[in-house]
């Protein structure tokens, strides 16, 4: 039994690093440009052991973007501040340009629900709703957002806007995306949510 937890402790390690090796291609050079050769060169192993572990190059793809997630996207835990670091993750999320045009054409086709892409989207806006709602939960309890205000409906329409700012400015003339989602979260939360959370002091 302890050889097969080996096993699948050794295989996780691999895909980790298949999906890492997937990633940093992805943002060097866009998705469109990334062969799986390149990736099990840059992973120190074959395209068949890619393909071992992952089938399609849509899956590796996919494996990607959650590499990126986990890297870049706050967890379940970590929720304080994450409405008065929105802006500015918006704002530096549109300068990566390989990466949310990944995101945008799988996201296009994962409304599918048969694409395989389909649960890693679901996924992630669960993920994305709960740390949202969870900070204006935070916000309420420190009277810097009106507690009659849904947390959940806010948090859905928040990250629309978010998600729909991203959208036209990829399409052009660039403006100042940071000020508009700003300007929205004041809107829909009121003048104090961008307040970032205090520090607590070391006990």
């Amino acid at each position: 039994m302890a050889e097969k937890r080996g096993s699948y402790a050794k295989s996780g390690k691999r895909r980790e690093a298949l999906s890492s090796a997937a990633l940093k291609l992805v943002q060097d050079k866009g998705h469109r440009n990334v062969t799986v050769g390149e990736v099990a060169e840059l992973a120190g192993t074959s395209e068949p052991t890619v393909f071992y572990h992952f089938p399609t190059k849509e899956s590796l793809l996919i494996s990607a973007l959650k590499q990126f997630d986990d890297d870049n996207i706050r967890a379940a835990g970590h929720e304080a501040g994450a409405i008065a670091d929105m802006g500015h993750r918006a704002e530096v999320g549109v300068r990566r340009p390989h990466i949310p045009l990944l995101y945008a054409e799988m996201a296009g086709a994962a409304v599918d629900h048969e694409n395989p892409a389909n649960p890693y989207f679901q996924g992630r806006l669960a993920r994305s709703l709960q740390v949202i709602a969870t900070d204006i939960h935070r916000l309420q309890g420190e009277g810097k957002v009106d507690g009659a205000i849904d947390a959940n409906m806010a948090a859905r329409v928040l990250l629309a806007c978010w998600e729909g700012l991203q959208f036209q400015w990829q399409h052009g003339p660039e403006f100042d995306i940071r000020t508009h989602l700003e300007w929205t979260i004041k809107a829909v939360l009121g003048p104090h949510a961008l307040t970032p959370p205090q520090e607590q002091p070391d006990p």
